[in-house]
């Protein structure tokens, strides 16, 4: 099933930057060394929203001697088929894919899951 128009309708503006470029790459013969400034990245409304309002699903739950927590920050549904360590920009504010659920089998659709990170250099 195509579900394009739907992550559009329901999408906000996000910026995804490949793992691979965000270390380095090459324009013409010289190397760019890897930073938000110098990274191309690929614009796209999908939606992207807080974990907690997905958290029915068990696949987002840890459980611990604690209790319940979220594993992960948001939750990005997307036509998109990204590496885990890409790095999305919402708001200016910067996540790493850290788990992928794929939908393929019968949609176009790849549900993710992202941390936030504190500064942009994650550890990739």
């Amino acid at each position: 099933m195509d579900f394009a128009s739907l992550l559009t309708v329901f999408g906000v503006p996000l910026k995804v930057y490949s793992k691979d470029n965000l270390k380095g790459h090459y324009e013409g013969t010289e190397w760019v060394e890897g930073s938000v400034k110098n990274t191309p990245f690929t614009a796209v409304n999908e939606p992207f929203i807080p974990s907690s309002l997905n958290s029915r699903v068990p696949i987002m739950l840890e459980y611990d001697q604690s209790g319940v927590k979220e594993m992960y920050d948001m939750t990005w549904f997307s036509s998109l088929v990204v590496e885990l360590k890409t790095v999305v920009e919402h708001n200016g504010k910067f996540y790493t894919v850290e788990d992928a659920t794929p939908f393929t089998d019968y949609s176009n659709v790849t549900q993710y899951g992202c941390k936030g990170v504190d500064k942009f250099e994650p550890e990739l």
